[in-house]
């Protein structure tokens, strides 16, 4: 089932908008917003992003001469507070959007971070470097910069996100949805390389599951045909983050389906279950050996952060927006009960069901994978599991549509059609509206620096 949203014609008539036309209105409109009102350097390593989006375009600043000397939040207890207080001293627009800053030699990059590292780990930050150029080409202040980087990562967001959508052959309004939420919105709308990061993640699910298509449609898939569809997605990935070439498990399965096909090699759901289940244990006693020493000190932290009811990032930031700045906490339970709607209304089985189970399997590893990362960190936190923010879970989210089409089969979810549309978009505009009302009370009304803690890093009980 693909949802779209109703309008009334001249003529009476009811026409259904398409998933990424939908996507592209609602992407551009708010993302535009958000490039223009969101302070600047207020995402998570901001200024890192900066940083290495200046070092690539040899467009290096001394942003020190403005008082923005270094990263802001990295050890202080109160993050940001250099825009804040550049905001309460009536300096902000001055020394970012006034003050003109010649380029200064690579070397003298403020953020350490964004020198020397491996040249594949650039290309995810290369699209804000063309924007950070031309930025500084128009005017150069750090305020230009930013704008016109923000504005390239929102375009290339927009434009990217409107032809996956555009071309898949199922859930499209799962896609849709989750590419519009306040965290997708941010990171659109920053340097940051969450932004290829997502591009890159949803253009080969979505080729994985347009192949999943066919083969449920039992559409016969040459070996050639699928290695040149999926290539140049695998090799975007590959510049991606680390997390997110989990990904490649699921293409490792369709090729192998593809040549047991191919071979007419059938195995039994026992077959594979045994398979599937002594791989999984094959990894769980891999850890378990490389990690014997620490394992009661980590089952004691995902113990506690499981039951710690104020550390909410697994829970809060995945949709809502990220450790700076989400949205109250009362609309956090109305904005999942919609989309929990959406996948529930999807009842048809569209790719095979080992794909549906593979791809809440992934889900599941990524969790768990960054959850133990973390735990095993002595940088963080004694008792509860601080570090992995929503963020590093959201463009997973598009891999659940299969396995949630399975539940909603037990489900009944009694719609029109029309109302869960209503309710669905209601939701995802509402969202980025208290999303970015929040961020503006905080910054430019009441002057007070974005809490990166505000979930419950710093308040948890198990202190």
């Amino acid at each position: 089932m693909e949802i779209g949203i109703l309008v009334k014609e001249n003529n009476q008539t009811k026409k259904l908008i398409k998933p990424e036309r939908l996507f592209l209105m609602i992407a551009l409109v708010a993302g535009l917003i958000f490039t223009v009102a969101q302070p600047l350097f207020i995402e998570p390593d901001s200024s890192y992003h900066f940083d290495k989006s200046s070092y690539l375009s040899n467009t290096v600043v001394d942003r020190s001469k403005i008082g923005f000397p270094a990263e802001d939040y990295q050890s202080a207890p109160l993050p940001f507070t250099t825009v804040t207080k550049m905001m309460k001293e009536g300096t902000y627009f001055k020394n970012f959007f006034e003050t003109k800053l010649p380029v200064i030699s690579k070397s003298k990059v403020a953020d350490k971070r964004a020198l020397g590292t491996k040249w594949y780990k650039d290309i995810m930050h290369i699209i804000p470097a063309l924007g950070i150029k031309l930025g500084h080409m128009i005017y150069p202040s750090i305020g230009s910069m930013v704008l016109v980087a923000r504005l390239f990562n929102l375009i290339f967001f927009s434009i990217s996100m409107y032809f996956i959508i555009k071309k898949l052959k199922a859930y499209q309004m799962i896609f849709t949805i989750i590419s519009v939420t306040p965290i997708a919105i941010q990171f659109a709308t920053s340097l940051s390389y969450d932004c290829y990061n997502y591009v890159a993640f949803a253009w080969l699910s979505a080729t994985l599951i347009n192949l999943a298509v066919e083969l449920k449609e039992n559409k016969p898939i040459l070996l050639k045909d699928f290695f040149l569809r999926i290539i140049l997605p695998s090799v975007a990935l590959y510049f991606s983050k680390a997390n997110s070439r989990l990904l490649y498990l699921l293409v490792l399965a369709v090729l192998v389906v593809i040549i047991s096909k191919k071979l007419k090699i059938s195995l039994t759901k026992l077959q594979v279950l045994i398979g599937s289940g002594a791989l999984l244990a094959l990894g769980i006693l891999l850890y378990i050996f490389k990690y014997h020493d620490q394992l009661r000190l980590v089952i004691s932290k995902f113990l506690y952060t499981f039951m710690e009811p104020y550390y909410s990032v697994l829970t809060t930031q995945v949709i809502s927006g990220t450790s700076t700045v989400a949205i109250p906490a009362w609309f956090y339970p109305i904005q999942y009960g919609a989309l929990i709607l959406l996948f529930l209304s999807y009842t048809k089985e569209q790719v095979p069901r080992w794909f549906a189970w593979l791809g809440l399997l992934i889900n599941l590893i990524n969790l768990f994978g960054l959850l133990f990362k973390f735990a095993i960190d002595p940088a963080f936190t004694e008792h509860v599991i601080t570090g992995p923010q929503g963020r590093y879970f959201t463009v997973f989210i598009l891999l659940l549509a299969p396995s949630l089409t399975l539940l909603a089969q037990k489900i009944s979810v009694k719609t029109s059609g029309a109302w869960l549309r209503r309710i669905v978009l209601s939701v995802s505009v509402m969202a980025l509206v208290l999303n970015l009302s929040v961020t503006m009370l905080r910054s430019y009304h009441l002057q007070l620096p974005m809490d990166e803690y505000r979930s419950g890093i710093e308040h948890y009980i198990f202190k």
